[in-house]
């Protein structure tokens, strides 16, 4: 066994919106790499010791801290070659120790989890377009008292409005070296036109200016680029035949 050494610092993770309906917490985190080198709000946590199987094995972070609907986070990651038959064993080994032990397969994906303390710790076998195999280990808090690590300046300095009767899906928050990237995905029944009309004329309202709008696919699809003083927005709309979803990537600095 070994514990987890931290990587290298220093790439900025890439954030993109795409999909109708999905949370767009795993959209985030398709790019696995190391955040930079400042404190992140999460980091007076005690998050649980993850191990690994095999001490040659690299290790990376996919995301050292979000906090997705609340619920803070932190997701690890190795690639391995051929069968995942040995690190299965070896985390049903592991978790199964611990309390509420599961297993259970989700669309073709295995998934191995347990309570530690505050924490579910989640392990997920994915197959790779390279062909490898990741295996993905992920502390969410989900027990006692949430840690508040989103205040409620940083709420309203990320905020962007959308119509009235919008449901909201997924409210992301993650933590770069200076820099923080709330994304939020919402759907209602308004049109992609009648949506992107409010949303933008709404920020210019709030001191915004419109960078770039485009629309595509017979107006099926939009995307506009915002900015206000250190911030970029990117809202990227789709109507998919019976309502339409709206994701917001928003930047800016921590401060």
């Amino acid at each position: 066994m070994m514990l987890l050494h931290r990587p290298k610092r220093g790439v900025r993770a890439v954030r993109r919106p795409a999909g109708l309906w999905l949370p767009l917490a795993w959209l985030l985190l398709a790019a696995a790499v190391p955040l930079a080198a400042r404190a992140a709000p999460g980091s007076a946590i005690a998050w649980p010791v993850i191990l690994f199987p095999d001490k040659h094995l690299s290790p990376y972070w996919v995301a050292e801290l979000i906090v997705q609907n609340k619920i803070p986070m932190q997701i690890q990651a190795f690639d391995i070659d051929g069968d995942t038959r040995q690190a299965r064993r070896f985390y049903q080994e592991w978790l199964g120790g611990k309390s509420d032990f599961s297993e259970t397969t989700l669309e073709g994906i295995p998934i191995l989890g347990a309570r530690d303390g505050h924490f579910r710790i989640t392990v997920e076998f994915r197959p790779l377009p390279s062909g490898k195999q990741q295996v993905r280990i992920s502390s969410a808090w989900l027990h006692g008292a949430v840690p508040q690590l989103v205040s409620e300046q940083l709420q309203r300095r990320s905020y962007l409005a959308v119509p009235m009767g919008t449901d909201e899906f997924s409210d992301t928050f993650s933590f770069d070296a200076d820099r923080v990237n709330r994304t939020t995905v919402w759907g209602n029944t308004l049109s992609v036109e009648a949506n992107e009309l409010y949303i933008r004329e709404q920020a210019l309202v709030a001191g915004w200016t419109v960078l770039s709008r485009k629309t595509i696919q017979g107006g099926t699809r939009a995307q506009v680029v915002l900015r206000r003083g250190g911030q970029e927005a990117v809202i990227a709309l789709a109507h998919n035949g019976v309502g339409c979803s709206i994701v917001i990537s928003n930047t800016l600095p921590q401060a």
